[in-house]
């Protein structure tokens, strides 16, 4: 199984346990919550760039939204997923679901971290924001 697979199927996993935990009930924004922990704690490798690229994803993509109570909706979660495809270094990945808002926030988060991040992955990481348009 690939990393995105067990991610994909980890989320899976937290609206199932949610919603058992929660008397059937489904609650959105603890769901969110903890895809967001998983993702961060998914990536220790990167430090504090996963948690903060977490973070973002909550409060621009979450919290932002309308129906909150009833996410993450499809295009979150393959945004999240294309989140955790940059980390893994996926530079054949399909990035168009991220806008440029996005890629300047992964460059300045890069940036921010980039003394913090092994030399290879930073390299990478910015490839990868270079390919696609944000450098």
């Amino acid at each position: 199984m690939s990393d995105t697979s067990k991610f994909l199927a980890d989320i899976q996993r937290i609206k199932k346990h949610v919603r058992a935990d929660n008397g059937g009930k489904y609650d959105g924004r603890k769901v969110c919550e903890q895809i967001s922990s998983l993702f961060a704690s998914s990536n220790r490798n990167a430090g504090d760039l996963a948690r903060s690229i977490a973070d973002y994803w909550l409060n621009s993509y979450i919290f932002a939204s309308t129906d909150v109570e009833n996410e993450p909706s499809q295009e979150n979660i393959d945004r999240i997923t294309v989140f955790q495809n940059f980390l893994d270094g996926d530079s054949d990945e399909d990035y168009s679901i991220l806008t440029g808002d996005d890629w300047e926030t992964l460059k300045d988060f890069c940036d921010d971290e980039a003394e913090n991040l092994d030399l290879d992955s930073l390299q990478n990481f910015m490839s990868i924001i270079l390919d696609n348009g944000a450098l």
